[in-house]
């Protein structure tokens, strides 16, 4: 953590001394001992407490806003922003782009998510969640714009899995569904017929897995999420291929 100089003293480095800033703050982030929302000192104060440099502490700053875990305000200051779905998608994100990870690959994954979700939220699931999930779906039904469309989507996936309350599992599909998204806007830009080419096909599939969830069948609600993701990436291999 520290260097030699020619002198024989020890000076800290200043990256390291940023990495210290960054992991102390970060543990207590995690350890929610500064909780979301709490404006944290200023750099001044922080440069003080942590015997460092002003630039240390920018530098610091910068790091914990690039994880998602901060965000400075101009004119504010610095606030604890930590979200688990913003964390996941600040990672994923660099995996995506990195592998250069494609539309019909993130369909796998999500669809493993929707079926653990459905599996979970016959049992967890409120009558009225699932009544707002069908109207939903509902929604879905109608001829939609490709402005309109990739909400509703975006509202029914959620939804879905959000009935399974499962914090981890919500937060994951979130970044998935939003990639999902994004990825079918930009196919969408390419040609703007593929929205109802892709989503316009999958009315009834969406339903199917309404009507399993009230019924609180789970071989159903999983078989018809099966049948949803199977027939969506053969219609995403059809009509929106790689650019």
């Amino acid at each position: 953590m520290s260097q030699l100089t020619a002198d024989g003293s020890y000076r800290r480095n200043r990256m390291s001394a940023a990495d210290e800033v960054v992991k102390d703050i970060r543990a207590q982030i995690l350890s929610r001992r500064l909780e979301r929302g709490v404006r944290l000192p200023s750099e001044k104060e922080l440069a003080t407490q942590y015997d460092v440099s002003a630039p240390t502490i920018r530098e610091a700053i910068r790091a914990l806003s690039a994880t998602s875990l901060v965000e400075s305000r101009h004119g504010s200051g610095t606030y604890v922003t930590a979200d688990g779905s913003a964390l996941i998608s600040s990672a994923l994100s660099a995996v995506i782009e990195l592998e250069d990870i494609d539309l019909p690959s993130i369909l796998d994954v999500s669809g493993a998510l929707y079926v653990r979700a459905v599996t979970v939220a016959v049992d967890a699931a409120t009558d009225d969640e699932l009544n707002e999930l069908r109207t939903t779906a509902e929604v879905l039904r109608q001829p939609l714009d490709s402005v309109d469309f990739g909400p509703a989507l975006r509202a029914f996936l959620s939804q879905l899995v959000e009935l399974s309350h499962n914090k981890l599992l919500i937060s994951i599909a979130a970044f998935l569904i939003e990639s999902q998204i994004t990825l079918a806007q930009e196919a969408a830009e390419r040609r703007p017929a593929t929205w109802n080419e892709i989503g316009g096909h999958l009315i009834d599939e969406r339903v199917a897995i309404v009507d399993a969830l009230q019924k609180r069948d789970t071989a159903l609600a999983q078989a018809a999420v099966a049948r949803y993701m199977t027939r969506g990436t053969e219609l995403v291999r059809e009509h929106a291929p790689a650019s």
